[in-house]
C-alpha cells in the first residue's frame, strides 16, 4: 500500500473501532440487555437469546483484538519508521486479527482474519443483537403494562375478599392463572407474538374474569353497607319495567284489534321472576352469603336493565304496526287526490283498485299486508293510465293541493 494509502485505511479503521467500542457500551448500558441476561428465559425467548448471546460473545471476543491490532497500526505509523510500510500494510489488510478459538477441540487454533472481515463480523454481531433485544423489548413494552393492570386488580380483589372476610384460597384459580401469565410475559414473552403481533387473547380473558370478580365483591361490599337501600332501588327498577311491561301490553290490545298481518309479537312479562330474585337477596343476606349476594346483584341488575331495553323495544315495534297503517291510509288519500286532479276520476279500472286498497285499509282488525299490495297495484295503475311518473308518496311537484280523500269509512 502506498503511505496515502495506509493513511487513508488507518483513518477508516479508528473510526470502526470506535464505532465497535460504542456498540459495546450501548449493550453494556441497555436496560433490556441487562435484564435478558439476568432473567431465567424459557422457550422460544431462551433460543432467541442463546443465538443472541453467541453474537455477544464473538463481539465482545473481536473488539479488543481489533483494538490491539488498530493500536499497534497507529503506534508504527507515528514512529515514521520508513521500513514500516510493509508491516503497515499487513496489518491493515491482510489477517492480522487473531481471534481466540472458540472450539475446544485440542488441535483447534486462533481463527486469523483481516480488520475488514473482523468489522463486518462484529456489525453483523451487532445487528443480530439488537434485533433479539428489540423483539423482546417490543413484546415487552405491549405485555408489561397490561400485567401491571392485572396486578393491580388482584391486589383490589385481594383487599376487597379481606373486607367481607373471605378466606385466602377463595379465588386461589385467578391467582394461579395471573402467575402462569406473569411467568409467560417475564420469562417467554416471545410466545405471546405471532406474525411480528403481540397475541393479547390470555391475558383479556384473565382480565375480564378479575374485573367480574372485583365487581362482585364490590357489590357484595355495597349489598353489605347498604343493603336495604341497594333492594330498594332494585324494587323502583322492577317497578318501571312493569310499568313499561303494563304500557306494552295495552298497545299490544290495541294493535290485536286493528291489524290482523302482520302477526302482532307477545309481549312477555319477565316481572315475576325479577320479584322472585329480589326477594332472593334476603336468604343469602341472612346466610352471610356476601360473595354470592353480590355476584347475584349483578346478574339482577343486567337482567332488569335488558328486560326494560326488550320492553320498550316492543313498544317500539308495536307503535310501528299503528303508524305503517296511517302512513298507508295517507299515502292512498294522496294517490286519489292525485287522479282527481289528473282527471281520472272516473276511470273504471282504477275507481275498483282504489276500492279494495281502502277496503283492506279500513278494515278492522287491517291486513297491513294486503293492504300493501293492493296499494302497489293502485299506484301501478294510477302511473299506467296518467303515463305520468310521479314520488309513490303521490305528491308530485307543482301538483298543486289534494282536491279528493278517502271515499267514506271512519278513520279507526
Amino acid at each position: 500500500m502506498s503511505w496515502e494509502g495506509i493513511d487513508h485505511a488507518l483513518n477508516r479503521v479508528r473510526g470502526e473501532a470506535d464505532r465497535i467500542a460504542l456498540y459495546r457500551t450501548d449493550l453494556d448500558g441497555h436496560v433490556s440487555h441487562r435484564l435478558l441476561r439476568e432473567a431465567d428465559l424459557v422457550g422460544r425467548t431462551r433460543l432467541r437469546w442463546e443465538r443472541a448471546d453467541a453474537h455477544v460473545r464473538s463481539l465482545w471476543a473481536a473488539h479488543p483484538a481489533v483494538r490491539d491490532v488498530v493500536e499497534r497500526a497507529t503506534d508504527l505509523r507515528v514512529s515514521g519508521d520508513p521500513d514500516s510500510q510493509c508491516e503497515l500494510t499487513r496489518l491493515l489488510d491482510g489477517p492480522s486479527v487473531v481471534l481466540p478459538r472458540t472450539d475446544t477441540r485440542p488441535d483447534a487454533s486462533d481463527e486469523r482474519i483481516t480488520l475488514a472481515e473482523a468489522i463486518a463480523r462484529v456489525t453483523a454481531d451487532y445487528e443480530e443483537v439488537t434485533e433479539a433485544i428489540s423483539a423482546v423489548e417490543t413484546a415487552w413494552d405491549a405485555l408489561h403494562p397490561r400485567l401491571g393492570e392485572l396486578e393491580s386488580m388482584w391486589h383490589e380483589i385481594g383487599t376487597y375478599a379481606d373486607m367481607i372476610g373471605l378466606g385466602e384460597d377463595e379465588y386461589e384459580d385467578l391467582r394461579a392463572a395471573l402467575f402462569r401469565i406473569g411467568e409467560v410475559i417475564r420469562r417467554d414473552p416471545l410466545s405471546l407474538v405471532v406474525g411480528g403481533r403481540v397475541v393479547t387473547t390470555e391475558i383479556e380473558r384473565l382480565r375480564g374474569l378479575l374485573d367480574r370478580t372485583r365487581g362482585e365483591l364490590r357489590d357484595a361490599l355495597r349489598m353489605r353497607d347498604s343493603y336495604h337501600e341497594t333492594v330498594d332501588r332494585l324494587r323502583f327498577a322492577v317497578d318501571d319495567v312493569e310499568m313499561v311491561i303494563g304500557r306494552a301490553h295495552r298497545l299490544r290490545a290495541q294493535v290485536v284489534a286493528k291489524v290482523s298481518s302482520p302477526e302482532v309479537p307477545d309481549v312477555p312479562d319477565p316481572v315475576p321472576g325479577l320479584r322472585s330474585g329480589v326477594a332472593a337477596l334476603d336468604d343469602l343476606r341472612a346466610g352471610g352469603r356476601w360473595r354470592e349476594l353480590g355476584s347475584r346483584l349483578g346478574e339482577l341488575q343486567r337482567a332488569i336493565h335488558l328486560a326494560a331495553d326488550d320492553a320498550r323495544d316492543r313498544e317500539v315495534g308495536l307503535t310501528r304496526l299503528l303508524e305503517r297503517r296511517a302512513e298507508l291510509r295517507g299515502r292512498l288519500d294522496a294517490f286519489r287526490a292525485l287522479s282527481v286532479r289528473l282527471g281520472l276520476a272516473g276511470d273504471v279500472r282504477l275507481a275498483g283498485l282504489h276500492g279494495v286498497a281502502h277496503w283492506e285499509l279500513w278494515s278492522v282488525p287491517c291486513d297491513l299486508r294486503a293492504a300493501t299490495v293492493a296499494l302497489a297495484a293502485y299506484l301501478s295503475a294510477l302511473k299506467e293510465v296518467s303515463g305520468a311518473d310521479f314520488p309513490e308518496d303521490g305528491t308530485p311537484s307543482g301538483a298543486g293541493e289534494p282536491g279528493g280523500g278517502s271515499e267514506g269509512g271512519a278513520h279507526t
